[in-house]
């Protein structure tokens, strides 16, 4: 029920739509239960005593009526349709506005595919359905009580077995109620899996056409949907089975009244055009009955639609909106006795203590699993340490307005995405307004990171769409949109994660070269696959199972002989002559 009351809280500011549909279902159940009456008239008061003077009256009312049942019908599809797109855009819109301020740890327990069914699926069902449901339930029920009153004022004992039909009628959503509710969960659960499935397999489209293997995946979808029918079937079966059982009881109904309504008429207990009014009226008892039962069948579906829209709703935002903005920074990192963990009873990193001086380049190294870019994700508060604290400039981050700390930071990740848009877009993303971003900024920061001369030989240049996830640039051209990307933010604190790993030598040499003047004046951290590229810096940090092993330079880590003096042995071997170094070839 209080998910029912949340979802009723979104549908409120569109009350006058409602009311209007309210006020059209009204009319059109009015002309509805005059039809039969203006029957009554023709056949008792016109055509059985030949009274040709309330013939045209007669008719004229009963084609007005008609006209209004056209203009009432056409208010309660448009009224609903409004209250329903108006109230899913707002619960969209605000889902949308809530998963961008949740924290990192919930994009990484969360499909994607099960978070887009919030948006396609669980809303739409949500709001459409309780919208018809709120107003058809009154209009119904309204609709039952007036011709349960006009069958009683014909006659009270045809009224009674009409009442009957409503107490069986009644019986059927509570047998079927809780099969339908775990059916309909099931359901909306198999589509957000399906919705996951696909998603997946779209964006892994590349990497299965490579492997040959682009119809292996189709087993697996097959049977989401199979399992998605085979319920869908049961689900549907059980409704039609609780909705024929209404319509079977309705005939038999319907049969009885003409035996015992035709034995009245013969008595001349009433008239046959009181019989036929109370032969259609019984249908109108049990079209607002059958309503009622299909509408409590699928309360269920609602129910859980509601509860999973407000479920993603109750995801803690983890990342607070509150603290004191900065409009400057120097640039000085420190980590103090920080410790972090993803799940409990199984740390990441610990105890890491450590200080990056404004316009240092500190490189970070290590084998896989040892925390690296764990360490790096905690510095833009993609992540809070569960022990210590991280200070800029002496100031806790936590006590920073987070959006404010972002600003002063610039991530270049070593797989950029490049949205489905323009270069130019991709470019002024970085930007903490890019609406506000000059054609000519765009090109300063492109030619800085490399990239203006590529961008120029597409026909369409800085216009030129990238494709999702920027398929149309090779892996150097993607990465120097991303540095073009952060130099247009000129952030003081600059993030590398293995910017460079992944591509080809001159690819590196485009991209290095760009680097460089990236971090120049900046305080940079850099994850190195290839040590090589951080032979200069300031620090290195060595960490190994999470914690850090060793500080200092290239030089001074070498001549230590420790865990980084491993690690470059493994990649180099040297040709010496003394004390120095006459050449390096890496390993591959």
């Amino acid at each position: 029920m209080k998910d029912i009351l949340r979802l009723l809280s979104y549908l409120k500011p569109y009350w006058h739509f409602q009311v209007l549909f309210i006020f059209c279902a009204l009319g059109n159940s009015g002309c509805s239960l005059i039809w039969p009456w203006l029957r009554k008239i023709l056949i008792d008061d016109v055509f059985i005593p030949k009274n040709a003077e309330l013939l045209l009256p007669t008719c004229g009312f009963y084609a007005l009526t008609a006209a209004g049942m056209y203009f009432f019908r056409f208010g309660t599809t448009y009224f609903p349709a409004k209250v329903s797109e108006n109230g899913s855009k707002d619960i969209q819109f605000e889902a949308y506005h809530h998963l961008r301020k949740l924290g990192f740890k919930f994009y990484d327990t969360h499909q994607t595919g099960k978070v887009m069914a919030t948006f396609t699926s669980d809303t739409p069902t949500a709001v459409q359905g309780f919208n018809l449901f709120a107003g058809d339930y009154i209009i119904n029920g309204i609709m039952l009580v007036v011709t349960l009153g006009i069958i009683t004022y014909i006659n009270w004992q045809l009224c009674i077995l009409s009442l009957l039909l409503v107490a069986v009628n009644i019986i059927i959503p509570a047998v079927l109620d809780k099969p339908l509710g775990r059916m309909g969960e099931e359901i909306q659960e198999q589509n957000a899996l399906l919705s996951s499935k696909l998603q997946e397999s779209i964006a892994g489209s590349r990497e299965l056409k490579g492997l040959g293997k682009e119809f292996y995946d189709l087993k697996n979808l097959r049977q989401f949907i199979e399992r998605l029918i085979a319920i869908g079937i049961r689900h549907g079966l059980i409704r039609q089975a609780g909705g024929g059982f209404t319509i079977i009881l309705f005939w038999l109904a319907q049969g009885l009244i003409f035996f015992i309504g035709g034995g009245y008429v013969l008595r001349d207990a009433i008239t046959i055009g009181e019989l036929l009014v109370i032969i259609h009226y019984f249908g109108n008892v049990h079209a607002p009955v059958s309503q009622l039962v299909k509408l409590h069948l699928g309360i269920p579906s609602i129910m859980v639609a509601a509860r999973r829209i407000f479920a993603f709703f109750d995801e803690h935002e983890e990342e607070s909106q509150e603290g004191t903005p900065i409009e400057h920074i120097e640039g000085r990192v420190q980590f103090s006795d920080v410790s972090f963990e993803y799940n409990e009873a199984e740390p990441i990193l610990q105890e890491m203590n450590f200080q990056a001086e404004p316009d240092e380049m500190v490189a970070l190294v290590g084998p896989s699993g040892a925390g690296k870019s764990t360490l790096i994700s905690l510095i833009p508060r993609f992540y809070d340490p569960q022990q210590g604290s991280i200070l800029i400039d002496a100031i806790p981050t936590q006590e920073i307005q987070i959006q404010s700390l972002r600003a002063h930071i610039g991530i270049v990740f070593q797989d950029p995405y490049l949205f489905a848009e323009s270069i130019s877009y991709n470019i002024r993303l970085g930007a903490e307004d890019p609406e506000a971003v000059t054609h000519e900024e765009v090109v300063a920061a492109a030619k800085l990171a490399n990239a203006h001369d590529f961008i120029m030989n597409f026909p369409e240049q800085y216009e030129t769409k990238v494709g999702e996830r920027g398929v149309r640039l090779s892996g150097g051209e993607q990465q120097r949109i991303a540095i073009a990307r952060v130099l247009i933010r000129d952030p003081r604190i600059l993030i590398l994660d293995e910017a460079t790993s992944s591509l080809d030598a001159e690819s590196e040499a485009l991209v290095q070269e760009a680097l460089t003047r990236l971090m120049a004046g900046r305080t940079s951290f850099v994850i190195a696959h290839r040590l090589s590229t951080i032979l200069d810096a300031d620090k290195i940090l060595v960490l190994k199972e999470g914690r850090l092993v060793e500080v200092g330079t290239h030089a001074e880590l070498i001549q230590r002989g420790g865990v980084y003096h491993d690690l470059f042995q493994k990649q180099f071997t040297g040709i010496q002559a003394g004390n120095s170094v006459i050449g390096i070839t890496e390993i591959t």
